[in-house]
């Protein structure tokens, strides 16, 4: 036998799983699933944290969004990043 299954509301892999896996339990532990546009904001959310911790990550992304109806594919996108305190980090 090969490989395991394995089942949870949210996967990460890598760094991502240290960072964003906290992330993404918080927000679907709620009593509701997230809207379209809030799990939208919680990957940008997500993504940041990872990019502002990892020296090798590039701030360019793609988004699939997979429904009943189809495969949408956004990007590239940019984050948004804001370095100004970056000289006082030691």
């Amino acid at each position: 036998m090969l490989g395991v299954a394995y089942e949870a509301p949210s996967l990460a892999t890598g760094f991502g799983a240290y960072l964003a896996q906290p992330l993404l339990r918080a927000a679907l532990e709620r009593e509701r699933l997230p809207t379209r546009e809030e799990a939208r904001e919680l990957l940008e959310r997500c993504l940041r944290v990872l990019y502002y911790r990892d020296a090798r990550s590039f701030n360019r992304y793609e988004l699939a969004v997979v429904t009943e109806q189809g495969v949408e594919l956004e990007g590239p996108l940019t984050l948004e990043a804001n370095w100004d305190i970056a000289h006082s980090v030691r």
